[in-house]
């Protein structure tokens, strides 16, 4: 494969880890949103519910923000990573390799969502 290809295969790949980022932020700002309009029935007269609105929409903000900074998954490491294994024993299967990244990823991320859902995924793959 050459560089071109391998660099736009990442670029998707980080593309496509952006793209998921920006739906679940815009997922949770809906769902929040649903929340409060169910909830503005039994929250007291009086209370503006503009301002309300602002501080939970910075506050998921600022929590999605923090979220996604630590999930970072890095493919371009993850790729070398996987080629430097395959190098060293190229009879790995391709269930061998999912199960290496999977290890890696656990490894490697500080985001203990992720790391335990790469955790679940490499035991499925012994």
């Amino acid at each position: 494969m050459n560089d071109l290809t391998h660099d736009k295969k990442l670029s998707d790949v980080t593309q496509k880890i952006d793209d998921f980022n920006d739906e679940t932020k815009l997922n949770l700002k809906l769902h929040v949103e649903h929340e409060l309009h169910d909830h503005r029935k039994i929250l007291p007269n009086g209370l503006s519910y503009g301002n309300i609105h602002e501080a939970i929409e910075h506050e998921v903000d600022q929590r999605m923000d923090k979220f996604t900074k630590n999930t970072k998954l890095k493919p371009q490491e993850l790729y070398g990573y996987l080629e430097l294994k395959l190098a060293e024993d190229p009879s790995l299967s391709k269930r061998q390799l999912h199960y290496l990244a999977y290890d890696h990823l656990a490894n490697e991320t500080p985001n203990r969502f992720l790391k335990k859902m790469f955790k679940k995924l490499r035991r499925r793959m012994r």
